[in-house]
């Protein structure tokens, strides 16, 4: 799955940006800033040593050129001494950087400047510079010369050696013409050889300079402005503001990295892989139960149950003739997605349209289906698990307050695994006795409990809840169901937040129901002359006509909780 983008993360959790902007202009308005100054004045000493070369005309034969001073004065050997020197614990690099060394090539100047914080200081660096750079050149010129004067020995004795060998050989031989071509190439090679050792035996050119001024402290008196907050607390606050905002963003954009639920609709349909058909609201309502699909309401609610209905039986009606009840399977990758509830409803849609309806509970360790039908938990049963075989379908079924919808539950009677095979055997049964059969299964991504059922089914509705399902389960779930089945899958999504329509806010489609919450009353010209109009009909004379209608006004609840809530057990069978 894609990581989510930063609109998307601010657009869900925008009330963390919010808050976060909110408490940074608060933050950033309320404390008064601190006082300071605005100008400030930093005092350091400035020092400079200069050296003149001492014989310019004759720098370019020595053994250092100009061209190195300035790198030998800033690294090696030369920084080591003086920090030997001054005692400094840091890095000899360190101390190099604080020296800025120049060399003038048009009189000869070489120059070591120096900022430090005391006077002392500025003065000890620069002359210390100075100092050891001028006495190294001379060693390291002096071993340079010392070097090239035996190198320069050793190649004469080499080469009269060699002379001394050949003078021997031609004297056996005065004719031969190899030896004396080689005589006379050696010959010269030592002519060369003895012109350069002459030429540094006489005094060699060395770089070396002498000092112009030793270093002097100046001191350097600079300003700068402070830092400080703005005045204005409107300027503050809205500083405080976006720092706030970022922060924010950021911290949506990282929860929404590390969240592994599913958050909107085509998250959801990009993990199960396909689309979502139907969609079951989170509407306001007054809620009795979980069963919301009854004869003369009409919401958003209670007609996705319907918009279910229809699907499925469109799906139903592409599928190969049977002579038996159609099955659907309910099931959810985990638990409180909203899939009892919905197996409920479907089954209380499909009554709807004069189908024989059994409501099939597979959720043996947490059976609900009962009480979200009834509003009572399935009744004692009279018979055992071993006595299921030799009953007859019709007589394990509990009533419900519509003759047309029946349920089948064994909760109590057993294991769970063992009460899922004998209800997997009653279901074929029942289809011969039935016109439609729903069931409601335990969670797909935690128990191996569905997958006995998933061979009778002939469609499967899975259902995923915004905020609930997750990831990694999702995903589970269908690679199973893909493995195990050639059904249709039916992929619906629970709690989604639509907006509030008028359609549904002309009447209130439960007949004769009174709202004991705010009441908005039908604005139509039968109110107006109930109340008196310029027509001058009264109340009285209208009343028969056409009595007010007054709009649905309902309660935030969440459907999926109201058959969990042992409160609204007793309100069901309304």
């Amino acid at each position: 799955m894609e990581s989510p983008s930063l609109l998307d993360a601010a657009r869900r959790r925008w009330w963390i940006v919010l808050l976060l902007a909110i408490a940074g202009f608060v933050l950033g308005a309320l404390p008064e800033p601190a006082k300071v100054d605005e100008r400030s004045e930093f005092t350091t000493f400035y020092a400079r040593h200069v050296m003149l070369v001492n014989n310019q005309e004759s720098i370019g034969d020595a053994a250092v050129s100009p061209d190195q001073v300035a790198l030998l004065a800033t690294a090696g050997e030369v920084p080591k001494r003086v920090a030997e020197q001054l005692g400094f614990d840091g890095s000899p690099a360190a101390l190099a950087a604080e020296v800025t060394v120049s060399y003038d090539f048009s009189n000869g100047a070489l120059t070591f400047e120096t900022t430090q914080p005391t006077a002392d200081r500025a003065v000890a660096v620069a002359d210390a510079f100075a100092d050891n750079l001028n006495a190294y050149l001379i060693e390291r010129q002096d071993t340079i010369y010392q070097d090239r004067l035996a190198a320069s020995l050793e190649r004469l004795d080499e080469l009269e050696l060699q002379l001394d060998d050949l003078t021997a050989q031609l004297a056996l031989d005065p004719e031969d013409p190899v030896l004396n071509a080689q005589l006379d190439a050696i010959s010269r090679q030592y002519s060369v050889a003895f012109e350069q050792n002459e030429s540094l035996a006489q005094s060699p050119a060395i770089l070396a300079f002498t000092t112009l001024e030793r270093a002097q402290a100046i001191e350097q008196t600079s300003e700068s402005g402070g830092l400080s907050a703005p005045r204005s607390r409107w300027v503050r606050g809205a500083m405080g503001a976006v720092v706030g905002t970022a922060i924010g963003l950021g911290l949506v954009v990282l929860l929404g990295l590390v969240d592994r639920r599913v958050r909107t609709r085509e998250q959801v349909e990009a993990v199960m892989g396909m689309r979502a058909r139907v969609t079951i609201p989170k509407v306001k309502q007054e809620g009795v139960g979980g069963l919301v699909v009854t004869r003369g309401r009409h919401d958003p609610l209670s007609d996705s149950y319907r918009t279910l209905r229809n699907v499925v039986g469109f799906v139903q009606g592409g599928l190969p003739p049977a002579a038996r009840a159609r099955i659907t399977l309910v099931v959810s990758p985990g638990p409180g997605e909203g899939k009892t509830t919905l197996a409920a409803n479907l089954g209380a849609a499909f009554v709807e349209t004069g189908q024989r309806t059994v409501v099939v509970n597979a959720d043996f360790r947490r059976p609900r289906l009962a009480r979200a039908i009834t509003g009572y938990p399935v009744p004692e049963h009279p018979f055992a698990v071993q006595d299921i075989d030799g009953l007859r379908p019709e007589w394990l079924l509990s009533k419900t307050h519509d003759p047309e919808l029946s349920i089948l539950d064994f909760s109590g009677l057993g294991p769970a695994t063992e009460l899922v095979l004998a209800t997997a055997k009653v279901i074929p049964k029942l289809a011969k006795k039935c016109d439609s059969i729903v069931i409601d299964t335990s969670p797909l991504g935690l128990t191996a409990e569905p997958l006995e059922l998933v061979a009778l089914a002939d469609i499967i509705v899975i259902v995923a809840r915004l905020g609930q399902t997750n990831i990694e389960t999702a995903q589970r779930s269908m690679d199973t169901l893909r493995d195990l089945t050639t059904a249709p899958i039916l992929l619906v999504v629970t709690g989604v937040t639509t907006d509030k329509s008028a359609y549904y806010e002309y009447a209130d489609r439960r007949t004769g129901e009174r709202q004991s919450r705010r009441k908005r009353r039908y604005k139509g010209p039968e109110r107006r002359y109930a109340q008196g109009d310029n027509r001058g009909r009264r109340a009285s004379d209208t009343a028969s006509e056409s009595p007010p209608m007054e709009a649905l006004e309902v309660e935030a609840v969440d459907h999926d909780q109201l058959a969990d809530d042992p409160a609204n057990a007793g309100r069901a069978a309304e």
